[in-house]
C-alpha cells in the first residue's frame, strides 16, 4: 500500500528516499520517538544501558575535525537540500533529522562532543530563525504595496456578488476563489479596507 509522506508532500519512495536508512524511515522514527510518553521497563533498562556505554561511542572524524559553526553551516544545507519548500519546517525536527541521517546518537557521544552538537544546533536554529523573519518582512512589504489593489478587485467582487458589508468568512472565500496565499495581517487589514470602501459608495 502506498504511503504519503506529509514531510515531502508526495507518495513515499520507501529505500529510495534519502530519509531511508537501515532499511528504516528516519521522519518515521523520529516522529514514534517524541510522540512516546512513557517508556516501557525494557526501554527504561535500554536507555540506561546506553546512559552507561555512550562515552565509549566511537566519534567519527568528520565531527572531531569541524566547528560548530561548520556543522551549523552543514545543518543549513541540509535543511535548503532536503526541504527547500517547507520554509516553516521545524528547526527542532531539522537537527533531529540531520543528526539521524548522518547517524549520530546524540546521547551515545562524549560530553565535549554532545557540547558541540548542541552548539551546532543553537547556531541552526537561531539563523533558521533569521531567515524565517526576514522572509515574513520581505513578505509583509510586498502584501503592503499590492494591498490597495487587492482591495479596490475585492471591493468590485464584493458588488458582483451583492454584497454590502463584507464578513471575515466573505473575505476568506475571495481569497480562496483567487488562490492567494496572504498573511492574517493582510487579510485583516483587507477585511477592514475593502468594508471601508464598500460604506463610502454607498
Amino acid at each position: 500500500m502506498n504511503t504519503f509522506c506529509p514531510f515531502f508532500k508526495k507518495i513515499c519512495k520507501g529505500n529510495e528516499c534519502v530519509m531511508f536508512k537501515n532499511g528504516k524511515c528516519l521522519i518515521v522514527s523520529f516522529l514514534q520517538i517524541v510522540s512516546k510518553d512513557v517508556l516501557s521497563p525494557e526501554e527504561i533498562g535500554e536507555t540506561r544501558r546506553i546512559e552507561i556505554l555512550r562515552e565509549e561511542a566511537e566519534v567519527p572524524d568528520w565531527i572531531k575535525t569541524r566547528t560548530a559553526e561548520e556543522l551549523a553551516a552543514e545543518i543549513l544545507e541540509f535543511k535548503k537540500k532536503e526541504f527547500p519548500e517547507d520554509e516553516y519546517l521545524g528547526s527542532h525536527i531539522i537537527c533531529n533529522l540531520f543528526w539521524e541521517n548522518k547517524g549520530i546518537e546524540h546521547y551515545q557521544m562524549p560530553s565535549e562532543i554532545r557540547l558541540k552538537i548542541n552548539r551546532a544546533n543553537i547556531l541552526a536554529h537561531t539563523q533558521i530563525r533569521k531567515e524565517e523573519e526576514k522572509r515574513r518582512k520581505e513578505q509583509i512589504q510586498k502584501e503592503r504595496e499590492e494591498l490597495p489593489s487587492l482591495v479596490s478587485h475585492c471591493v468590485d467582487w464584493a458588488r458582483t456578488n451583492g454584497l454590502k458589508r463584507l464578513t471575515l468568512a466573505d473575505i476568506d472565500a475571495y481569497i480562496m476563489e483567487r488562490n492567494l496565499e496572504i498573511l492574517k495581517e493582510t487579510r485583516r487589514a483587507l477585511y477592514a479596507m475593502a468594508n471601508v470602501q464598500l460604506k463610502s459608495r454607498k
